[in-house]
């Protein structure tokens, strides 16, 4: 199965397809049961206004805009930053066998067809900036340009500056989280991501393995 990774930390340094300890990046865990929290409060985006060229400037632009630079790293090769996924019964977590990107997914185990895709990365970001402020330009592509029903949210996670995004292109829902870490061990800061892609009949919140990805997808620093 060939799948575009379509993300918006993968856009700061290439574009391409693929194929299917407190150190370490990637902390994985199974659950027989998602987390019992709901998913995180969205609200409805204000619809793009003007040409084209006067929509939002999107987050790769901006960032490039203000000399910040992103290199995707493995999740093992982070030292201090801890991303935790729920893997459900199932369910299994395997690396881009394509790409030395970084990009992980967590997806059905023998899975064929239309099947949900999720994606997880991080991006070393080089360059001084308002974590703040740079989080309000995070969602401005994180969707397909012709996503319907969209609605974001830009509340801290984990405790750190975040954005969420969601929404519908066909018969295709769309769910992207970015969150910013700084590491103090380090003095390093990451881009986190979770990408969710999935068929509208197994929307996110009325099933149960994606809910409990999205829910329980964890970001923790040292």
């Amino acid at each position: 199965m060939r799948r575009c990774v379509g993300v918006v930390a993968v856009a700061l340094v290439l574009a391409g397809c693929s194929s299917a300890g407190q150190d370490a990046a990637t902390s994985t865990s199974s659950s027989t049961s998602p987390p019992t929290s709901d998913t995180p409060t969205m609200t409805p985006a204000p619809p793009p206004t003007g040409a084209p060229t006067d929509r939002p400037q999107g987050f790769r632009d901006y960032l490039a805009s203000i000399n910040v630079t992103g290199a995707p790293v493995h999740l093992d090769q982070a030292p201090g930053l801890t991303i935790t996924v729920p893997v459900p019964d199932g369910w299994a977590q395997t690396n881009d066998p394509l790409f030395s990107t970084g990009v992980e997914f967590v997806q059905p185990v023998g899975q064929t067809g239309n099947a949900p895709s999720v994606t997880l990365m991080a991006v070393e970001l080089t360059g001084p900036f308002d974590p703040k402020d740079a989080i309000r330009h995070a969602n401005a592509d994180a969707l397909p340009p012709a996503a319907t029903g969209v609605t974001e949210s830009f509340d801290d996670y984990d405790g750190f500056p975040s954005a969420a995004a969601q929404g519908v292109t066909g018969a295709t829902q769309h769910y992207n989280r970015i969150v910013l870490a700084d590491v103090p061990s380090t003095g390093k800061r990451y881009l986190a991501q979770l990408t969710v892609t999935t068929p509208t009949d197994q929307q996110i919140a009325a099933n149960p393995p994606l809910k409990g990805i999205v829910t329980g997808f964890k970001v923790a620093v040292s």
